[in-house]
């Protein structure tokens, strides 16, 4: 059929301007202007009749947008719509060939959404997503599309629901298994990500995978006994064994306090608990793989070796506040923010200033390079290093205390 769809017919001949067509004991009529071609599955019998015959699309790119090109990802958005109104006209003119059109419709809806989510245009995104979920409940791209908003979005809640009902129609579908496990790693659900990860690498091995898998698995070696603490904003893991009795506590009031200054500072809810992890100065190291001179990071969740402080020290403050800035920039940003725009902030609100010659060397430095996006990029949340007043990551703790 012109409009790209294929009727199967065990008979059919030419009416004037309709071509009648028998389908068991039923008949049915199309128009001759609507038919594109007719393939027969056997040579035709007198009459026009062909046991297994069909009228058929060949489903070829057209500039017309009553036949839209089956490459969706060549087609400009004005065009995916134009042929979106089309297909929308056809299901309900042409029943017979519904279901193929809402085929093709659902995959325009969904590149449209896909587009949408890559320009940050979640809003958009979701319409499309459910849209498309309109005309195929069960379609996997619009089921994992609208998980995928609602983790960027932070609304864990949500995404992890959309994906654990969606595993359901997919079970083998590797991406929603990934997604499903990073969810569940911002959720501190270590051993739920480890096996959701895990299947997606078993479906669809990746070497970014496989290194997720290994990172999460060292962490949760070391962190996974910690005692962990809940607070209004935060969730906190720390080794109860070390340090002083209401350690977790002064911290977790510390950073309560703080992020109501950063609330208004940013103008941005984090709308998920942020995972806190306090490590022994050894085992954040080992856990982190960072570099001896770091004195926290984070990576979508704040890691500090400050644990075994009998209480909390105004430079472990600055540390923790220092973390706490790249949580919000990076939920403000969505994760956007550059390199320099990241750790520039982070200083900015630990309270550092920065020396007037440190900065122009560092921009000399940054301007000679020459591939500055490259440099950007490798490197999005730098970890936290020392002070600018000389003074080294060990003075956070006490001296004797290094297991």
């Amino acid at each position: 059929m012109k409009n790209g769809g294929t009727i199967a017919a065990d008979s059919w001949e030419v009416r004037g301007d309709v071509l009648l067509i028998r389908q068991g004991s039923g008949r049915i009529t199309v128009p001759r202007a609507d038919v594109d071609s007719i393939e027969a599955g056997a040579a035709t019998a007198p009459g026009g009749e062909a046991p297994g015959a069909s009228v058929a699309a060949d489903a070829r790119p057209s500039p017309s947008p009553a036949a839209p090109p089956r490459n969706a990802a060549a087609m400009s958005d004005d065009e995916i719509q134009r042929a979106i109104e089309v297909l929308k006209r056809r299901i309900n003119d042409y029943p017979l060939v519904r279901a193929e059109n809402s085929r093709r419709l659902v995959a325009l809806l969904n590149q449209l959404g896909w587009r949408a989510f890559k320009a940050s245009d979640y809003d958009t995104a979701l319409a499309r997503f459910r849209e498309a979920l309109g005309y195929d409940g069960h379609d996997a791209s619009a089921q994992l599309g609208i998980a995928a908003v609602y983790a960027r979005q932070d609304q864990d809640t949500f995404a992890r629901s959309t994906l654990e009902r969606a595993l359901l129609d997919h079970p083998d579908n590797a991406a929603m298994h990934s997604l499903l496990g990073d969810v569940y790693n911002s959720e501190e659900r270590t051993e739920e990500a480890l096996r959701e990860w895990q299947r997606a690498y078993e479906l669809k091995p990746d070497a970014p995978l496989k290194a997720k898998i290994d990172k999460l698995g060292r962490e949760h070696s070391i962190d996974g006994a910690y005692r962990q603490s809940e607070a209004a904003h935060f969730t906190l893991k720390y080794d109860g064994e070390r340090g002083g009795p209401d350690l977790g506590g002064q911290i977790l009031d510390d950073l309560e306090s703080e992020f109501k200054s950063l609330e208004t500072r940013f103008e941005y809810y984090p709308l998920a608990p942020i995972i806190v992890i306090v490590y022994p100065q050894r085992q954040f190291y080992e856990a982190t793989q960072a570099d001896s001179n770091v004195a926290g990071l984070y990576d979508g969740k704040i890691r500090v070796p400050i644990g075994g402080l009998r209480q909390i020290t105004p430079e472990a403050r600055h540390v923790l506040l220092h973390e706490l800035a790249h949580a919000f920039i990076a939920g403000k940003s969505r994760g956007t923010a550059p390199r320099w725009l990241h750790e520039g902030l982070a200083q900015q609100i630990e309270g550092k200033i920065t020396p007037t010659a440190t900065g122009t060397a560092f921009a000399r430095a940054f301007q000679a390079l020459e591939n500055k996006q490259a440099w950007d990029r490798s490197s999005p949340i730098p970890p936290h290093s020392p002070s600018s007043n000389g003074s080294s990551t060990a003075s956070v703790f006490p001296s004797s205390w290094t297991s």
